[in-house]
């Protein structure tokens, strides 16, 4: 029974992996520079480069800024962030995490032995106490002359976008096998600003100091999705996203099957284990 329990654990791994949805979203935008062979966004003066990249699960906004000035520069969260249609969603962290212990001497109480159903203290008392140290966001990053930092604040997606069947249409792409790379089929739609199903900009203000004074300068940059294409294979195995861009990121969701499998295959496992053990006891009975 044990085994033919760990094959049936990892062929059900491998039929949930199949049931399995996923999306690649390409990005364009209006105002910022694509560099073609990294993906990778940039605004740039005489002044500051700034770039953005949106490679992974959700599209995280990866921001790099790098003062190419002599004089100190400021990045001020407060006045940042990203909108998503009319949703504003600020680069500052609002969360206060707190970090730290507890210590405590729990009352204790004992009945008398006279018979009495009073109950006394012992000679012990309570005494407790917490230290903890409260760490405040940041809202303003200093960056030195001629340094760079990076930055992940936000997430622009929270999972699938919806998108009308009647705009897809299939496409053949390269899916690629142990020795070999075989077609597949893929879904794929085209978008322009005007029609794109997610269009989103980010304003990010950077500031300088002339006397004591900040002298703030916004950027404002638009992106939105120009390419949308739909998978039921893992797209890191298809031949056009071998390589992880900033122009482009992954969303992935189960299917109704995967959903109602995995309840069956926690039945089975535990059914599986109950069965194995029950097996262990009639060996150990007949023993």
């Amino acid at each position: 029974m044990k085994n033919l329990l760990l094959p049936s654990v990892v062929l059900f791994s491998v039929m949930l992996a199949s049931c399995s949805k996923y999306q690649v979203n390409m990005l364009s935008s209006t105002n910022a520079v694509k560099n073609e062979q990294t993906g990778e966004f940039n605004v740039e003066n005489d002044s500051v480069k700034i770039t953005y990249s949106f490679y992974g699960q959700n599209a995280p906004v990866g921001i790099q800024v790098y003062n190419k000035s002599n004089k100190p520069l400021y990045i001020d969260w407060q006045s940042s962030a990203m909108v998503v249609g009319d949703k504003t969603i600020s680069y500052a962290n609002k969360n206060v995490p707190i970090s730290g212990n507890i210590n405590g001497v729990s009352d204790t109480y004992s009945t008398s032995n006279r018979g009495s159903n009073i109950a006394y203290p012992q000679s012990t008392y309570t005494s407790g106490s917490i230290n903890a140290v409260a760490k405040l966001p940041e809202s303003v990053t200093f960056l030195p002359p001629h340094a760079k930092g990076d930055f992940r604040p936000a997430y622009v997606t929270n999972g699938f976008l919806s998108v009308p069947d009647t705009m897809l249409h299939k496409e053949i792409t390269g899916f690629i096998e142990q020795y070999s790379t075989v077609p597949v089929n893929v879904k794929v739609a085209n978008f322009t600003k005007e029609n794109s199903p997610l269009v989103f900009k980010s304003f990010l203000t950077l500031y300088t100091l002339q006397g004591n004074q900040p002298k703030p300068v916004l950027y404002e940059q638009e992106f939105f999705i120009s390419k949308l294409v739909n998978s039921s294979s893992n797209p890191k195995d298809l031949t056009d996203y071998q390589v992880q861009r900033g122009d482009y990121f992954i969303n992935s969701k189960k299917t109704g099957y995967a959903k109602v499998m995995t309840g069956i295959g926690i039945a089975a496992a535990v059914g599986g284990v109950a069965a194995v053990g029950a097996s262990a006891d009639n060996s150990n009975n007949t023993q």
